[in-house]
């Protein structure tokens, strides 16, 4: 996430009203959420809402530590004539505990407006070998035991994934993966070792 964002909501008997403000812009517009919609997505776990030309797509997950964690991409489109949109996106995360206690502190308040700041999310998954051939190779030679491990460090922050299976690739050194979401099989590939012939200068490197 590039910056955090502050959003702002007013919660009433059948609607969330939510608008959202960050250092570079602001919402153009309000964006209303049904009370409906929001049973909807605690069922279905994502919902894709729109509001005149703007839309949101909302999902509801458990992060890598177990929270229930709330993830907002708003597209928010204007009519610039002649039949042509034209906007730009935004992504927050919230933490849901949070998000809930906002909107039912508005509703005590009579509508009053709460505000929320988004969160960054760090997103340690669980890291799992399947096979260790290769991963025993790379544990004989420090130098690349220390490359995987700052490979793998500052790899697979991925949103809404719960953890990557890790086994061995027929390239030496090198291994293949699969993400895996709530939801089933994600993203999979290569995490191969490049310029072997000199191990000094060596450096893994993903592949999709």
């Amino acid at each position: 996430m590039d910056e955090r964002v502050m959003v702002k909501m007013e919660a009433g008997e059948g609607c969330v009203i939510l608008r959202t403000i960050s250092r570079k812009r602001r919402s153009p517009q309000r964006f209303i959420m049904l009370k409906k919609e929001l049973g909807e997505l605690e069922e279905k776990k994502r919902v894709i809402l729109r509001d005149i030309h703007s839309f949101a797509d909302i999902r509801l997950y458990k992060s890598a530590q177990g929270r229930d964690t709330l993830e907002i991409t708003f597209f928010w489109l204007s009519d610039s004539g002649f039949g042509d949109v034209k906007g730009w996106s935004q992504r927050v995360i919230l933490r849901y505990e949070d998000f809930l206690a906002c909107l039912e502190n508005s509703r005590q308040s009579g509508g009053k407006g709460q505000r929320l700041l988004s969160i960054e999310e760090y997103c340690r998954h669980k890291i799992e070998f399947k096979s260790f051939a290769n991963l025993k190779e790379v544990a004989k030679v420090p130098l690349l035991r220390k490359k995987l491990g700052h490979f793998l460090a500052g790899n697979f922050n991925w949103t809404g994934y719960e953890r990557i299976v890790i086994t061995d690739d027929f390239v030496p050194y090198s291994f293949y993966f699969i993400g895996y979401t709530p939801y089933g099989k994600g993203i999979c590939g290569g995490i191969i070792l490049h310029g072997q012939e000199n191990l000094r200068k060596a450096y893994y490197g993903m592949h999709t």
